[in-house]
């Protein structure tokens, strides 16, 4: 269990590292590195699009 709770922390410092330099929120940056993507700014647009529902794109 120790660890996943390492690992858990070590996600966390390198998400907010990349969130920082590279201009995104945290939690997407964490989200795309869990996904095992590149938290690039062309990742977290394609990432956002992807969770925003249908209808909200249409309006």
């Amino acid at each position: 269990m120790n660890n996943l709770d390492n690992l858990e922390k070590i996600i966390t410092i390198v998400s907010r590292v990349a969130a920082k330099r590279r201009g995104m929120s945290i939690s997407v940056a964490k989200n795309l590195l869990l996904l095992g993507t590149e938290p690039t700014s062309a990742n977290a647009i394609l990432f956002n699009r992807q969770q925003t529902p249908q209808k909200l794109e249409e309006v």
